[in-house]
């Protein structure tokens, strides 16, 4: 009986069923993988993030470490706090510190189960799996310990189901059109128009811009191929802007750049490399008058557009500073308090400022959360200035301390990103401080040279690696009167 109701249909419809079935068929499978394949994305990025966000609390706490375990229970809390009173309702940050392991306890999750349950989403092999908790986690570990940051995995896939719902309408929708279409364009042969069309579609999704569809069989494939030359042509049109904007960018970034050469009694240089079109580091030499100068460096966490703007509005942060104060504690706190109050929850910022007066031999420093300044003085082996508060954007509340230490002319004081020291070479080697170090001391001309001593061994060290993060290097040397 069934087999002769579906003889009794009309070819037109029996196409009609056969090439929606199989399309619906075809559509639900896709559907089912796509989102198993975007839940494990979702999981792969949230992972990646919360490991960037890890590094990041490391190196913080290995800034106040000597504070105490207090200091370190604040900083976590702080963050947490935060995090999860914006877009991370289910955020948790664990630390084990030199035989101490603390929990964020300002939401009220610390637990052991949940310390267990973070170290096993994170893949420590030592602690099996708990049905107890649904975690996406992710750890970073470090010679004094490691540092566990979680979220609700209900929370990381919220996203792909989101995305999943939509889909479905759109498929839904899509399926009534495409019975549609094909009741009107099964009337003659299209199956090679179509193929022909199909691979013009796949050229211009590899980003072949200047693919053509000149199909014209029919009505309907001439107007499908004219709509789709001027979705082509609208499509170049927008990368061409894209391009041109995002030349414009580093146009601007460029010429936020500081002028090297115009300190009296200062030599400066530097190296810029951003990963991206734009960088999130930003670096700055300001003239104080009489004989001072103000070098700072600061490094927004990520990279590209959204790192750029925030770095952007730390430049300004910085020169509406200095109009009030010369204090570099004073600068950090002041810019801290502004940027905790502009900039969106998780955009943390490490920052060091230094001010050198030739004048009266003196270097003063203060430091959020970044990498300690290096320096060399004429005929003595390299030092670090150790000082470090909070980063910016945890505690707008936060005063900053300050450093002094008298400093010889001739002297060398050398501020880098992560970027420099955190560069990987193709076996996963890290560039180090030492690195730093040693070339300062093999370096015996200036400050122009020191910096392409730099560059051609970040070279030398990475290979045919590319770089993660933005390299960013700033040099300074005082004249000998």
């Amino acid at each position: 009986m069934r087999i002769e109701f579906w003889k009794r249909l009309p070819l037109r419809r029996q196409l009609m069923l056969a090439v929606n079935g199989l399309l619906l068929l075809v559509v639900v499978l896709f559907l089912v993988v796509g989102h198993g394949v975007r839940i494990r994305e979702a999981k792969q990025e949230k992972r990646i993030a919360l490991r960037e966000e890890a590094k990041t609390v490391y190196e913080s706490i290995d800034t106040i470490a000597n504070r105490g375990n207090e200091a370190i229970q604040q900083l976590i809390d702080d963050v947490c706090a935060r995090m999860n009173s914006s877009e991370s309702p289910g955020h948790h940050i664990a630390v084990e510190w030199q035989g101490s392991s603390m929990q964020a306890k300002s939401h009220g999750r610390a637990s052991h189960d949940m310390f267990r349950a973070m170290r096993a989403a994170a893949g420590d092999s030592n602690h099996p799996p708990t049905d107890s908790y649904s975690l996406v986690a992710a750890k970073f570990a470090g010679p004094h310990g490691a540092i566990y940051v979680s979220e609700s995995e209900s929370t990381a896939l919220r996203g792909a189901r989101q995305e999943l719902l939509r889909q479905v309408i759109v498929v839904l929708f899509g399926s009534a059109l495409a019975g549609l279409m094909v009741h009107l364009v099964l009337r003659g042969v299209i199956t090679k128009p179509l193929r022909r069309l199909v691979d013009t579609l796949g050229r211009i999704g590899d980003g072949d811009l200047e693919a053509k569809a000149e199909e014209r069989s029919c009505q309907e494939l001439t107007y499908l191929s004219e709509r789709l030359n001027a979705m082509t042509k609208k499509l170049a049109t927008a990368d061409r802007d894209r391009r041109l904007h995002m030349k414009k960018a580093r146009d601007i970034q460029q010429h936020l750049r500081p002028t090297n050469g115009e300190i009296e009694g200062v030599e400066t240089a530097e190296l810029f490399e951003p990963a991206d079109d734009v960088g999130g580091d930003y670096y700055d030499v300001i003239p104080l008058g009489e004989g001072r100068c103000l070098l700072c460096l600061a490094d927004v966490s990520g990279h590209g557009v959204p790192a750029a703007m925030a770095a952007t509005v730390i430049k300004s942060l910085v020169l509406e500073a200095i109009e009030l104060t010369d204090s570099p504690a004073e600068i950090l706190t002041r810019l801290n308090r502004r940027y905790a109050a502009i900039i969106m929850a998780g955009h943390f910022a490490t920052m060091v400022v230094v001010v050198l007066d030739n004048t009266a031999q003196t270097l003063t420093c203060a430091n959020a959360g970044h990498e300690p300044p290096f320096i060399q003085e004429p005929g003595q082996t390299v030092t670090r200035l150790e000082i470090g508060d909070l980063m910016l954007g945890v505690d707008e509340t936060l005063c900053y301390t300050e450093q002094s230490r008298s400093i010889s002319g001739g002297s060398k004081i050398v501020l880098v990103s992560d970027g420099v020291t955190e560069s990987f070479d193709p076996d996963d080697k890290q560039f180090g401080t030492k690195r730093v170090s040693q070339i300062m001391a093999d370096s015996t001309n200036g400050v122009a040279q020191l910096v392409e001593d730099f560059s051609e061994a970040l070279k030398r060290f990475r290979r045919s690696r590319p770089p993660f993060d933005d390299t960013t290097l700033l040099a300074a040397e005082l004249v000998k009167g």
